[in-house]
């Protein structure tokens, strides 16, 4: 099955990564994915795989802009009308929009995967765009848009969780990047505590930074590393100026390989105010990195509490504090929580078992637009 995979761009971030995933499994089976979104750094993980990716200009977040639909939207009916997909399957909103309207003209079944908690937008409401079928990443997700938001009927929407290559991330990386990159940021050997996301208010980063003074006081050679990007970098080196804990905190870009920082972490803090599901959660378990997240979403179906990591309230600075002390003064705890960790991600978010899910799906909506 040739099957176009649309996503906004190909940056580092959750959704980029998981479509990677997803094409690089589905190739392996056998189907021939075809990645369309704008350009990004994944694209040269795309090319070592042998994906087939193809370029639209659609890094918008808004289904509105004409760029979308003089450029994009011509462009995207092209590649359908010369690669002759037998699928569409989308992954943003915008992609969303863009692979309704294709599908619409082009009789291309087409289907969706919700991967976030979205906001509530009358365009959403009146503009669906969901397709015949949508997977949800998490129970959260399927509850926000079947019955908080009313935006799918329940018999449309699948939970499917999201997944990754479990065994890859139980391999631990080469010693040297680990090493390259330990010293590129400064990190000096005392413990490491951090978190791999993007940088936004919604990740409640700043809730680590907050914590970190009491902790400091108690580790002194603590330090606290922070992997990603976006449009909170600068509010976040404000405020490590602010608590004066500025050289106690490495803020560094994305990285392609996720294993190298989270080889460095002694705990791994997830304190988001809202999320969908957590893929760097499930990374950062996988690699024998015990968690401390907040019950925002998706990161409650994750973690068993106090078993394969802890759960703590969303917005609670304190509880966070508490939690990262416990885990940094008891290495046994730590080794404990990691094994529970890695046992949950293999039994729960192995991504061949996800990637046999969406392919039933597939199933389905190529099946219901030949009755």
């Amino acid at each position: 099955m040739k099957i176009f995979l649309m996503t906004t761009h190909m940056e580092m971030g959750g959704i980029p990564i998981y479509v990677v995933e997803l094409a690089r499994v589905l190739k392996r089976r056998g189907h021939q994915p075809v990645v369309v979104s704008d350009a990004g750094t994944l694209e040269r993980r795309l090319a070592r795989e042998g994906i087939q990716h193809i370029r639209i200009p659609c890094r918008t977040s808004s289904e509105i802009n004409p760029r979308l639909w003089f450029r994009a939207f011509p462009q995207i009916l092209k590649a359908i009308f010369r690669e002759r997909p037998d699928l569409i399957h989308s992954h943003t909103r915008v992609t969303q929009v863009l692979g309704w309207a294709a599908s619409t003209l082009t009789s291309t079944p087409y289907v969706t995967t919700c991967h976030g908690l979205y906001k509530f937008r009358l365009g959403r409401r009146f503009f669906r765009c969901w397709g015949k079928w949508v997977m949800a990443i998490s129970n959260a997700t399927m509850n926000r848009v079947v019955t908080q938001y009313r935006l799918a009927p329940p018999h449309q929407v699948i939970l499917i969780e999201n997944g990754i290559d479990v065994e890859r991330f139980r391999q631990a990386p080469d010693p040297a990047e680990v090493e390259r990159f330990r010293r590129m940021n400064g990190l000096n050997g005392g413990p490491v505590i951090g978190a791999v996301a993007r940088l936004s208010p919604v990740k409640g980063l700043d809730l680590l930074l907050k914590a970190a003074p009491a902790l400091l006081r108690e580790f002194p050679d603590l330090q606290l590393l922070l992997v990603g990007d976006g449009p909170a970098r600068e509010e976040l080196v404000r405020l490590a100026h602010e608590l004066r804990i500025a050289d106690r905190v490495a803020i560094c870009p994305s990285v392609e390989d996720t294993r190298v920082p989270l080889a460095l972490l002694q705990v791994f803090a997830a304190p988001a105010w809202e999320e969908g599901f957590g893929l760097a959660i499930v990374e950062a378990m996988a690699a024998g990195v015990p968690v401390v997240a907040s019950d925002a979403g998706g990161p409650g179906e994750i973690i068993e509490q106090g078993k394969s990591g802890v759960l703590i309230q969303p917005g609670d600075t304190a509880g966070l504090e508490n939690e990262l002390r416990t885990l940094l003064k008891d290495p046994a705890a730590r080794e404990r929580m990691a094994r529970n960790g890695q046992a949950r991600v293999k039994e729960r978010f192995d991504l061949d078992r996800v990637v046999t899910q969406v392919e039933e799906v597939y199933g389905w909506a190529v099946r219901d637009v030949k009755k």
